[in-house]
């Protein structure tokens, strides 16, 4: 758990500087997608792990993914990051199917999907709270 959170952590100034919309997100999270399969399958290849702690690309994909469109803020960053962070613990549904396959596509994509869950969730929270 302490590398993925690490991980989540390295996204938050990431997506201060980035903004959460626009071209410099959009192209920040095209690029750390772009990265991202090769250097797991990298790594998964070097280990031998399936899903190997070091990796933690996919987490910084997860949650840029997840603040895109989310204005910056400290309380929307601690929501979003929370929200990420449990979505990518319980992994449920797609993410878990995700998750149980080899490969380093899905290394990345159950974290994608953890991401859509904590936006989904983030936006369904804000509407609530009005």
């Amino acid at each position: 758990m302490a590398p993925g959170t690490a991980g989540t952590l390295v996204a938050l100034p990431l997506w201060y500087w980035s903004g959460g919309w626009g071209a410099r997100h959009f192209f920040l999270l095209a690029a750390v997608l772009l990265v991202s399969v090769p250097s797991a399958n990298q790594e998964v290849e070097a280990t031998g792990n399936a899903d190997p702690g070091s990796v933690v690309i996919d987490e910084i994909a997860g949650m840029l993914l997840a603040a895109t469109a989310i204005p910056w803020s400290l309380r929307s960053a601690a929501i979003l990051f929370l929200l990420f962070r449990l979505f990518d613990i319980l992994k449920f549904g797609p993410a878990a199917w995700l998750d149980r396959r080899k490969g380093a596509v899905y290394v990345v994509a159950d974290d994608l999907a953890a991401g859509l869950y904590a936006a989904a969730a983030y936006r369904g929270i804000a509407w609530l709270t009005g």
